[in-house]
């Protein structure tokens, strides 16, 4: 590589977006373009992230601050998980029990084994939806100590689009037309509406469509034979809904409700919540989900958008010299957020290859993200692994094959606690993870796992203990209601 290098992102979602800052952050004497058609719309009406935003937001020099004002972003402490099991449960982020001993996740263990309830694990404070007051925002208001939000997409776009320009990215509006390749299997150039584009290296970012990689000969490997998700309705509402008992309060969670035939997500956005149905169309039509979805909320919803999708990634997200990430790359199903984290962790990967590429740095690339988007189909597997059989849809699930990689966990699981050795270090998820809705599930021997526990040496005992009885301390602690937050942090940026 050189500073005279060109590299164009083709695209300009979220994913492309993303992909063109830490590009350009890592390598700024290049030059980085965005190609993309604002006749094609995003997907979405609202979005979650993974911790992996953070560092994002880190890298390019996004304040948090920043993002609540520009974005209507929100406070994500994780992801409310209702009907899925005998009581809700929240897979958080915002309050993670930490402390291990030889690998072994200690404080995670003792809960366990002594069977608390996951509701027992995050703090008290997160149930009354309330945050702790962070004193130091008043002198850094660009600062919060979140890891994870919500954000209006539409108005995501429109700042990362503002914030590359101020990069030093161009932004071109065209619709791609057509795609040449070479003899050896390369992109030479590619035709818009508009112009020709000739650069070194092509980032594909196009979603579903992906034009550049398929004409390389990328496969798709559908994950259909494990997770049964096809289509989606999503839809704008506001807060006014009747089934939130806190009216127009602004939940710290995505709520994932278990519904007939899918799951319905909710994501709280400053002025209004983004929502959908992801769904079976084997066991429900779309104009039926919408039904039940108004039925659920007490009123009529406007769709805003109709998806159908096969659940998989790409065999070779890289090719000759076009990357795909994003949607492009892979889409499993929104249940955990998964898409701009995979998206963040696999351009990381691709600036640490970029350089002087060559067949094996490729190969490796693609063996690397291959094993990301294997640990999100397990764990997004795993979440279907219930008692529900109520409808002929959860009665289906329950006969679903399951991957062999996530079969052999549960296995060594059932009786022990994962650790992370056992899911390898290009993965999403981790084994705290793993650990919360298995043992939401009911999916642990937590006799076993408290055997374990107890074979422990003494000092083990003492330390799990003691931050146990932190934990308690800090659940005392000043908080406030969500909101009163987010104002004070929009009116302090």
């Amino acid at each position: 590589m050189n500073k005279n290098m060109k590299i164009a992102v083709v695209g300009g979602g979220t994913a492309g977006f993303v992909s063109a800052l830490i590009i350009k952050s890592t390598f700024p004497n290049i030059n980085v373009d965005v190609i993309r058609s604002t006749k094609i719309g995003t997907i979405g009406v609202g979005e979650g992230s993974t911790e992996h935003w953070t560092k994002f937001m880190d890298y390019v020099g996004i304040t948090a601050g920043t993002l609540i004002k520009e974005c209507d972003a929100t406070f994500k402490a994780g992801i409310m998980f209702e009907d899925w099991s005998k009581e809700p449960y929240l897979q958080n982020v915002h309050d993670p029990v930490v402390g291990d001993h030889m690998g072994y996740p200690l404080i995670l263990g003792k809960l366990i084994g002594e069977n608390v309830p996951v509701k027992d694990f995050v703090g008290k404070y997160l149930w009354r939806n309330e945050t702790p007051y962070m004193k130091f925002i008043e002198e850094r208001p660009g600062e919060t100590g979140v890891s994870q939000y919500h954000f209006n997409t539409a108005k995501l776009n429109e700042f990362l689009t503002n914030f590359s320009i101020s990069k030093g990215i161009n932004v071109f509006d065209d619709e791609i037309t057509r795609v040449n390749i070479s003899e050896r299997n390369d992109v030479t150039s590619i035709e818009g509406e508009k112009q020709t584009y000739d650069y070194d290296f092509y980032v594909d970012c196009t979603g579903f469509a992906r034009l550049l990689i398929k004409e390389l000969g990328a496969e798709w490997q559908s994950y259909s034979k494990y997770l049964k998700m096809k289509e989606a309705i999503v839809f704008p509402t506001e807060y006014t809904d009747t089934i939130d008992p806190r009216g127009k309060e602004i939940p710290m969670w995505t709520l994932a409700k278990a519904m007939d035939a899918g799951w319905m997500f909710r994501i709280p956005v400053w002025d209004r919540k983004g929502n959908g149905y992801i769904f079976d169309s084997d066991f429900i039509t779309a104009e039926e989900a919408q039904k039940e979805v108004e039925n659920y909320l007490g009123h009529g919803i406007e769709v805003a958008k109709h998806l159908k999708f096969d659940p998989g990634a790409l065999d070779k997200p890289w090719i000759g010299n076009v990357c795909a990430t994003g949607l492009s790359a892979s889409f499993v199903e929104p249940l955990e957020a998964s898409s701009i984290g995979t998206t963040i962790q696999q351009t990381f990967l691709l600036v640490s290859r970029l350089i002087n590429y060559n067949d094996q740095s490729v190969n490796l690339y693609n063996k690397e993200v291959n094993e990301i988007t294997d640990n999100i189909r397990d764990f997004i597997a795993l979440h279907y692994i219930t008692e529900r059989r109520d409808t002929p849809f959860w009665k289906a699930v329950s006969e679903t094959s399951l991957p062999e990689s996530l079969e052999q966990n549960l296995q060594m699981w059932k009786t022990r606690m994962p650790v992370e050795k056992d899911l390898g270090s290009n993965i999403l998820f981790n084994e705290y993870n793993f650990s919360i809705v298995m043992h939401a599930l009911n999916l642990f021997d937590t006799d076993k796992i408290l055997e374990q526990y107890n074979h422990l040496p003494p000092d083990a005992h003492e330390f799990a203990e003691r931050k146990c009885q932190e934990k308690i301390n800090f659940d005392q602690i000043k908080a406030i209601p969500h909101k009163m937050m987010l104002g004070l942090l929009r009116t302090l940026v």
